[in-house]
């Protein structure tokens, strides 16, 4: 068979046994379709031609190909914050000419950690940065912090910054939004997931006041609000609520706080 024809008929046997959500990917135009162990012989020369993606399809030379039987193994969606679907395949010389599988244990390997569309947005803005634009958002973010941390010691009565600090920890995993808090003392050390860089100061000071009523329940009456703020933005990036929106959420309503209230309704119910 002609490499050609053979490349087209392997093309299409996979796409009829892919499973309808990769098949939805791939209908999207966004998704780069890679293959691993994708290969075909050239009959007169045992040649193996490896095809790594689709361009590599179109590129193909025209020559006769061995006949093989291929086998679909498993398609890989790990990469999906990378917009990359990866199909696993295998063969073997065929005396019957070509012939198609699917493997016994064929599986779709989901991705780790769900990334929608906002999240992703943010792992591109902080990647793109170049190292002076990242410096000059660190110095801005920690000028934010310094006016943030005044304005909440202030309200809590403290004089001085001498029971918590808050850094940026620029190390961690960009796929996972999660803050840390670690109580050493009567000291509290916060440490902020770099893709909140991004966000506004109520967003900023509702993270750190959030993480404070942790140990102290009166900051969480003091600042509900903000906390809201935080609650909002997460539920944005995550695609899921706080547990910490249902004790907002008896605060406003003693406080019969309507603009909060009905915020939280919308939350629960998207």
């Amino acid at each position: 068979m002609n490499s050609k024809e053979l490349v087209g008929r392997i093309l299409n046997d996979i796409y009829k046994n892919l499973d309808e959500y990769s098949k939805d990917l791939i209908r999207a135009c966004n998704f780069d379709v890679q293959f691993k162990n994708f290969y075909i012989v050239d009959d007169k020369t045992g040649k193996k031609q490896y095809i790594k993606n689709l361009m590599d399809c179109e590129n193909i030379a025209s020559f006769e190909a061995q006949n093989r039987i291929y086998k679909f193994k498993k398609v890989s969606l790990k990469k999906m914050i990378d917009e990359i679907i990866i199909i696993h395949m295998s063969s073997r010389k065929s005396k019957d000419g070509y012939s198609f599988e699917v493997d016994s244990d064929y599986k779709v390997v989901e991705p780790t950690i769900f990334i929608n569309y906002e999240h992703k947005e943010r792992i591109l803005m902080w990647n793109e940065l170049t190292e002076e634009e990242l410096d000059e958002k660190l110095a801005d973010f920690d000028t934010k912090i310094n006016t943030i941390t005044e304005d909440v010691l202030k309200k809590i009565g403290c004089i001085d910054n001498n029971n918590f600090v808050v850094y940026m920890d620029v190390f961690m995993d960009l796929e996972i939004i999660k803050n840390i808090t670690e109580k050493e003392g009567n000291m509290v050390m916060i440490w902020i997931h770099p893709l909140f860089i991004f966000s506004d100061d109520n967003v900023v000071k509702g993270i750190i006041t959030y993480e404070l009523s942790k140990y102290n329940k009166n900051i969480l009456e003091m600042f509900y609000k903000d906390i809201m703020e935080y609650c909002k933005e997460y539920k944005k990036l995550c695609g899921k609520n706080l547990k910490i929106l249902e004790k907002i959420k008896e605060i406003a309503i003693k406080r019969n706080d309507e603009k909060v209230i009905e915020a939280i309704k919308e939350m629960e119910f998207i």
